[in-house]
């Protein structure tokens, strides 16, 4: 009776070895890929890849796509308005 519980025990180890191991390659790839879109990102724009640099080319993209949206819905003013301040944003940012 000992041995069935032993091998239980034993089959049920390698079972969550193998899970363990299964999600840290797939979270190591992911991280491997997230770097490296990061690297890619940043060294063809010529900025840092810091996390404040990430976070102004952000708000850049997000102002001028707020000018985007002003232009769709016909707002000139609202429209060059977020524009220049995109524009102001990933000026002082890219090189």
């Amino acid at each position: 009776m000992e041995d069935i519980f032993t091998w239980l025990g034993e089959t049920l180890g390698r079972l969550i070895r193998f899970v363990v191991e299964a999600l840290s390659g797939v979270f190591s790839g992911i991280d491997d890929a997230a770097a490296g879109f990061i690297n890619g990102l940043s060294a063809s724009l010529g900025i840092s890849s810091s996390i404040f640099s990430l976070a102004a080319l952000a708000l850049g993209l997000f102002f001028i796509w707020r000018a985007i949206q002003a232009v769709l819905r016909r707002s000139v003013v609202a429209a060059i308005l977020w524009a220049l301040l995109g524009l102001v944003v990933l000026g002082t940012l890219i090189p």
